[in-house]
């Protein structure tokens, strides 16, 4: 069904004909990697302002869930599911926009789905019943989620491997920002005068500003359609009476009945074909799985802690989380300095001199042990006898850690699947979106059944249990992927 290999595989396009973008890269300025700083800058910043806004939109409702729940007459756990159902479209919207982007292209995938998923945020902004608010948070994070699913490709584009780590450093740390930043943001409109819904109005006026911020600024960075695109105007000057481009694809694509079912099968069907044929994305995928998971059910304590227990009103009882913020840019800036400390001169076999992907581990492996030691810590200073400052500091160690591991997690998938980078992380995140959208609807009985301190133990215990994971990795890694390589 698919090609021998995950890493050696050949691209084609809907017509047959084969795709060379090393060509580009080592003669043609036009390829991305060759690209000015400032042009290579301005891409990152724009895709990190767009997951900012993907991400936050997947948690700004939760401060207004109370609200909802006297506006509509509903329990707890299906005003959660404001939040899980977005989730839930990631699931899906990462299994499509992601492999489609490597047909595509990744700006229009990117911008169009921005759009879209805009435009749905009016069902939750004006709907007058449950089942539309929730059908539209569904298909607000189906499209929504385009910016994170082509944030590996666009940086794999645009960077060599010894120059991504840098790159994707901030655009994840962008990224991870983005679930924290919701209920802080979402907070303090509730607690205003606007109503819970203007959450959703900012996620619109912001969403729409992005996409034509895009459209003007932001360029294609895939470089099979920048080829393609640059053939296609060759042939134009060189034959102005040829037919018209849209003509071409239709006789194209009605002598060639099989195309679909090809893109079909290498677009679509490959992230199933890849987590089922390897070994270590099948097994990283599980593994962050399960912290993010764990991430968006610890979220769920923070409003039970600082707003049930310690009295502080809507909008303050969110506040806490900037601590996880502050944790993710403090482990930005670590990566950073290990990329140009430690990495940029380790990171190829000193036998062989190819590049390496286990060099990526190290840091996940310290993020791997942050975390269940910030969860702890977090655990048992949560009691309102014990001063808030230090449960908020817990949060630099639990924000530092998760950072550390999804960075280098993602880094990693890149370094071992560059042309398929987007596919692999696209069933990575449909995974990931999965564990997120089904932990908070436990989170409400988990911490109010046994308590803080025992509930998020028990989230620490698990991660404890976890911390092998990138070790063995780091031992075994090259040799599985060798494997799964040479597997046919």
């Amino acid at each position: 069904m698919g090609p021998s290999t995950a890493i050696a595989v050949v691209e084609r396009d809907v017509e047959g004909a084969d795709i060379l973008p090393v060509d580009l890269e080592h003669a043609d300025p036009e390829h991305p990697h060759n690209w000015p700083v400032t042009k290579k800058v301005r891409t990152i910043i724009i895709l990190g302002l767009m997951n900012i806004w993907a991400t936050v939109a997947s948690s700004i409702l939760s401060p207004g869930q109370s609200e909802i729940m006297q506006e509509f007459n509903i329990e707890k756990e299906v005003a959660i599911l404001m939040t899980t159902l977005f989730l839930v479209g990631y699931i899906f919207g990462f299994l499509t926009l992601g492999p489609l982007s490597e047909k595509f292209g990744r700006k229009w995938p990117l911008i169009i789905g921005v759009s879209i998923s805009s435009l749905f945020e009016l069902m939750p902004a004006l709907g007058t019943n449950l089942t539309t608010i929730l059908l539209g948070r569904f298909f607000a994070g189906l499209s929504g989620i385009s910016p994170v699913a082509v944030m590996g490709g666009v940086v794999s584009d645009c960077f060599a491997a010894e120059q991504r780590g840098n790159a994707m450093a901030i655009a994840v740390a962008l990224m991870f920002s983005g679930p924290t930043f919701g209920p802080v943001f979402g907070g303090f409109i509730v607690a205003s005068s606007l109503h819970w819904r203007w959450t959703m109005w900012v996620m619109i006026i912001c969403g729409l500003g992005l996409a034509l911020l895009a459209v003007v600024l932001f360029p294609e960075t895939y470089p099979p359609i920048i080829l393609q695109a640059r053939a296609q105007s060759q042939r134009k000057q060189s034959n102005p009476h040829s037919l018209p481009e849209k003509e071409e694809e239709k006789q194209d694509s009605s002598s060639n009945p099989s195309s679909l079912a090809q893109v079909a099968r290498l677009y679509l069907i490959r992230p199933f074909w890849l987590i089922s044929t390897q070994p270590i994305l099948f097994l990283l995928t599980l593994y962050q799985s399960l912290l993010y998971g764990i991430l968006y059910l610890f979220y769920q304590s923070y409003p039970y802690t600082f707003g049930t227990l310690r009295g502080w009103h809507t909008g303050l009882n969110t506040l806490p989380l900037l601590g996880i913020i502050v944790g993710v840019f403090l482990g930005a800036i670590g990566m950073i300095l290990y990329n140009h400390l430690y990495f940029r001169y380790h990171c190829h076999d000193p036998d062989t001199g190819k590049f390496s992907p286990e060099a990526r581990l190290p840091p996940m492996t310290l993020g791997g042990c942050l975390i269940p030691a910030g969860i702890f810590w977090y655990a048992w200073t949560a009691s309102p006898e014990i001063y808030w400052a230090s449960p908020v500091c817990a949060n630099l160690l639990i924000g530092s850690g998760m950072y550390l591991l999804f960075i280098q997690g993602f880094s990693y998938i890149v370094d071992c699947y560059t042309g398929m980078a987007n596919s692999a992380l696209g069933v990575n995140g449909a995974m990931r979106s999965i564990f997120g959208a089904s932990f908070p609807l436990f989170a409400a009985q988990m911490f109010q059944g046994l308590g803080v301190a025992e509930a998020t133990s028990v989230l620490g215990a698990v991660c404890v249990a976890l911390v092998p994971v990138p070790v063995c990795f780091w031992w075994w890694g090259a040799r599985i992927r060798a494997w799964s390589e040479g597997r046919v």
